[in-house]
Order: structure tokens, then C-alpha cells, then sequence
């Protein structure tokens, strides 16, 4: 009996068979394991480029043999061999050499070292966790740095629970108070919470789920700016601050599941959804430009939306994290993901210790060391390549300095960032919310994102 994670191991050791070596081994330019939507493996065989070079079936039965042994119930009972002219399956051949993609194991840059080796994953749902492609964000950040596009921000984090949506708007808050034209996106379909922070819960606000679902149907009919919530509040902004633009969720309703359960199906029959997020994001800067952020609120977990936001969309993410082995367990492979394209295209980081002791608390001083030191620790195993200088631990501008986000009990319920009555005590309940919503915890996050694309930062504001 073999595991699922045990299956390409179990391949490699058929081929290092003495047999195999010495008989298939010397024909074969590459193998590639294909793994299919099951878990099942089968292998396609692409043989040396030379006329003499053929590999009939035959040969390839002690192969078989050794897949079927070792693999089990996990073997497609597959080996696929190109037949060159008289090939019937050119047109798979050829998807499967355009998708595939190196193996962990394969000798990398040494073209002389044959065979060489691919994966290629068949997935029905996760694309944005498990494709290693280069993110295409609605426009290139070069006009991010220009001034001329908003910068697309995801905040996530792989636990819930860690004051993430609170974050979010907190940094929302301080950059429009600083002067910057922001719009929020609530991406978190499975448990929206945007809308009610700034209004109360029997509002109507439809937003994202329905954008997804019925711009498709309506068209140019269905027109995403007349759904925004425009956030202008004074005691919100401060007097010289900046509106923010809401765009939320949806209204969580009777049809709300029926709406959320066929975004599902629609994604997995048709794969629109990034190209759909995309025209919504588009769609929302030419609704309020200027704008200087967008700041997008991606659900927990390994997501469909959350990792089409971060990993597809996004300009930039902040990642939330606390110091506990589930936590890091999470953070180790969204990290290892978001830097696997390459040094070039990887996403910039902000990386926040969430839920830290407040200052005065016992152990604080412990905790925060000891999530600096795992911090370090897995971006350099996992975001840094072997060839690369990695910074200085206390690099207080690498992606692995943490910024700290305490714990704050205010913030721990029901959050209502506007007055629920006219009482003074209610008016004192919200400025006092606002003032912890934008102390220096937030204002760094604030900073390090305008500092990354070349925006101003007033401290005083």
C-alpha cells in the first residue's frame, strides 16, 4: 500500500531499475508523469530526436511491470509513445509538452543530461495554488509605478481568526486619511463581512458574487459602479481625508448559497474566472479613478479566490500569520508558491505577526524573536534561490521582517464603523475604534505599501 504523496518517488525508483536503465534509459530524451484528477499516474515517453532512435511497445513491458508493482492501485495502467506521422494523439502530445512543467528532481539548466524529467498535474479545481505561472495582474505594475494604475493589494492569511478584514480596513482608513483614493474588495464569498463593518446588516449590497454571476448574462446592463458604497465619513477620514469605495460581497440572502454554488460549477466547466476577476477590476478603477490602491480582502485557506487574488491578480500581498505550527504549516507553502516563478517575478511581500502580545504582556518580547527567527528561517529554505544573496536577518526591508499587529480585544467582536445612533456615547465609541484602527500597527502596513510603489506617507496624518 502506497500514499498519493508517495507516488512519483515510486516512479522514479521504476526507472532506476538496472533493466530499465540499461535498455530504455539510453532511447529517451524526456519522461514526463502525468497525474490525473484522480491521483493516477501514467507516463509519456518522448524518445531522442534521431531516426534510429524507436521505442516500440515491447521494450516498454518490463517498464509496465515495474509501474504496476510499485504503484498499486495508483498506476493509470498508461505509457504513452509518440508514433511521429502515423501518431493519432498529435494534438495531445502536444497540450501535454505546453503544460508540463520541470520536476523537482530534474538537472535544471544541464540541457546535456538526458532524460530530462516533467510533471504535468491534471486538477479539476486549485489552479492558482498549484500552477507555477507568472501572475498577470489587470495592468503591469511599471504603470503602478507611474501613478498611472492603482496598485492591486491581497491581504491574506492562511488561518482565520487573525484579524485580517480588521487589517484591512484599518489600512484602508490610514491611507485615505493620508490623502490616497483607495477602493476595498471583499473577495471572502464564503464568509463576507466588509459590508457590515460600515453599514448594518439588513442592507442591500450587492457586489463581487453578483458582478461574477450576472454580468455574464447582462452585459453592459449590469453596471458594477452604481453597486459601490462610497465611505466618506469624516469621523471616519479625518477632515482632509480621501472617500474609500466598498466594493462588498453580496447580500447574504435567501439566494446567496444558490448564487455562491454555482460560481463553483461555472469555474470548474468553463475556467472564466480569472479573466471574469480581471474585467471586474478593470471595470472598478475606470468607475472611480484616480485611484492609488485597491486593497483586496482574499478568504483564508487555500482557496480558489483567494489564490486567483494573490497569486494571479495581485501587484502585491500582505501575509497574515501567528506563531503556531498550523500557521506556519500554511505560510510555508503559500510562500514556496508565491516565489516558485522565479526571482524576477516574484510577488513582493508584507508579512505580518498577527494576534502578538500587546506591549507589556508577559512574553512578548519571546514570541515576537521567536517568529522573527522562523520567519527567516522559511523564507530563505523557500523564497530565495540557492544562487541568491539572501538580506540580513534584521533587514528591516526584507519581505521576512515582520511587522507587528498586537492583539486588541475592541477588535475582537462585532466591528461598526459608523454610529448607530446619535447618542454622544455612541459618537465617543466610534472615535475611539477609529483611533485604535489607525495607531502605528496599522500606519506601518500603510507605509510599506506606499513605500513599494513609490507613494507618499505622511507619519503625523
Amino acid at each position: 500500500m502506497i500514499s498519493f504523496s508517495e507516488t512519483f518517488d515510486k516512479v522514479q525508483e521504476c526507472f532506476n531499475e538496472n533493466i530499465i536503465v540499461d535498455t530504455l534509459i539510453p532511447k529517451l530524451k524526456s519522461v514526463t508523469i502525468i497525474r490525473d484528477v484522480n491521483g493516477k499516474i501514467r507516463i509519456f515517453l518522448e524518445p531522442k530526436p534521431s531516426e534510429t532512435t524507436n521505442i516500440e511497445e515491447s521494450e516498454t513491458t518490463d517498464l509496465n511491470n515495474f509501474l504496476s508493482t510499485k504503484l498499486g492501485k495508483y498506476y493509470g495502467n498508461d505509457i504513452w509513445l509518440p508514433k511521429r506521422d502515423k501518431d493519432a494523439y498529435k494534438a495531445l502530445i502536444k497540450s501535454i509538452e505546453a503544460e508540463r512543467v520541470f520536476a523537482s528532481w530534474d538537472h535544471g539548466d544541464d540541457e546535456s543530461v538526458l532524460p530530462r524529467w516533467y510533471i504535468l498535474e491534471r486538477h479539476i479545481a486549485k489552479q492558482a495554488w498549484t500552477d507555477n505561472q507568472v501572475s498577470t495582474p489587470p495592468w503591469p505594475e511599471t504603470v503602478v509605478y507611474q501613478k498611472y494604475k492603482p496598485a492591486i493589494i491581497s491581504f491574506f492569511s492562511f488561518k482565520g481568526g487573525v484579524g485580517r478584514t480588521s487589517s484591512l480596513v484599518a489600512t484602508a482608513l490610514t491611507l485615505a486619511r493620508n490623502g490616497h483614493r483607495v477602493a476595498i474588495v471583499d473577495l471572502d464569498l464564503e464568509a463576507p463581512g466588509l459590508a457590515t463593518i460600515f453599514s448594518p446588516d439588513n442592507s442591500n449590497n450587492p457586489g463581487v458574487i453578483d458582478y461574477l454571476l450576472e454580468k455574464k448574462i447582462q452585459e453592459q446592463d449590469w453596471k458594477l459602479r452604481t453597486h459601490l458604497i462610497s465611505i466618506n465619513e469624516r469621523i471616519l477620514l479625518d477632515d482632509n481625508g480621501e472617500s474609500i469605495q466598498l466594493l462588498p460581497a453580496g447580500t447574504v440572502d435567501k439566494n446567496y448559497l444558490e448564487k455562491l454554488a454555482r460560481l463553483d460549477f461555472q469555474n470548474l466547466v468553463n475556467g472564466e474566472l480569472e479573466s471574469t476577476m480581471v474585467s471586474m477590476l478593470k471595470e472598478l478603477e475606470s468607475a472611480v479613478r484616480p485611484l492609488d490602491f485597491i486593497l483586496m480582502d482574499a478568504r483564508a485557506g487555500f482557496h480558489d479566490i483567494g489564490g486567483l487574488a494573490i497569486a494571479k491578480l495581485s501587484h502585491a500581498a500582505v501575509i497574515f500569520g501567528t506563531q503556531s505550527r498550523q500557521s506556519w504549516a500554511g505560510l510555508t507553502h503559500v510562500i514556496r508558491h508565491l516565489a516558485s516563478p522565479g526571482v524576477d517575478e516574484r510577488l513582493p511581500l508584507v508579512l505580518v505577526h498577527s494576534m502578538a502580545p500587546a506591549i507589556g504582556i508577559l512574553g512578548r518580547d519571546i514570541e515576537l524573536r521567536e517568529f522573527r527567527e522562523k520567519a527567516y528561517d522559511l523564507f530563505q529554505e523557500n523564497y530565495y534561490s540557492v544562487d541568491e544573496t539572501v538580506p540580513d536577518s534584521n533587514d528591516r526591508e526584507a519581505p521576512f521582517f515582520p511587522l507587528v499587529v498586537p492583539y486588541q480585544e475592541s477588535l475582537r467582536g462585532d466591528i461598526a464603523l459608523f454610529l448607530r445612533n446619535s447618542t454622544s456615547e455612541e459618537f465617543t465609541r466610534l472615535s475611539n475604534l477609529v483611533e485604535i484602527m489607525t495607531d502605528s500597527s496599522y500606519k506601518e502596513i500603510a507605509e510599506k505599501l506606499c513605500n513599494l510603489f513609490g507613494r507618499e506617507f505622511q507619519k503625523n496624518n
